[in-house]
């Protein structure tokens, strides 16, 4: 997965492993910049994380996807498709190897200018309609007031 390897490229080790009991939904998930539902019937099978970065692996009925946010991905080279936008959410399709989204909000550190946050890619994405369902339950936010029942994020806490 593309993904993996900018990670692993660019933050040193990461080692990835199953989580020791997953995380079941539904359920509101907190990432470092954003929040995502899980819903009942899916699953966080694992989770990788480094000083810039994060993925979780989520299986569902459909299929597993990945959700990769870091602080320092870069916007994707050549063309990219808006395809939803919601709030301060804004989704893109990422032409090349299987679908795959890239998905931009406004961060403390980006001075309220929309960044490339989150790479979400994986099986269960099959088409646009379909996966509307999975990337419309991400949103680009601080997460502090929001009550999450379950964390994962990435860096140095100060």
């Amino acid at each position: 997965m593309i993904v993996s390897v900018a990670l692993l490229a660019l933050s040193g080790p990461i080692q990835a492993k199953p989580l020791d009991t997953p995380t079941s939904g539904p359920k509101q998930l907190c990432f470092k910049y954003s929040i995502f539902s899980l819903n009942a019937g899916e699953r966080v099978t694992d989770f990788s994380g480094s000083m810039e970065g994060l993925e979780v692996k989520i299986k569902g009925s459909s299929g597993t996807y990945e959700i990769a946010e870091s602080e320092i991905f870069a916007p994707p080279k050549g063309e990219k498709t808006l395809v939803y936008s919601r709030a301060r959410t804004k989704v893109y399709r990422v032409p090349g190897h299987g679908r795959q989204y890239e998905i931009e909000g406004p961060t403390s550190f980006s001075q309220g200018k929309d960044w490339p946050l989150i790479w979400l890619s994986g099986n269960a994405l099959r088409s646009l309609k379909r996966d509307v369902g999975i990337f419309g339950r991400l949103e680009v936010r601080d997460p502090k007031p929001v009550k999450c029942e379950q964390t994962f994020t990435y860096g140095v806490k100060l």
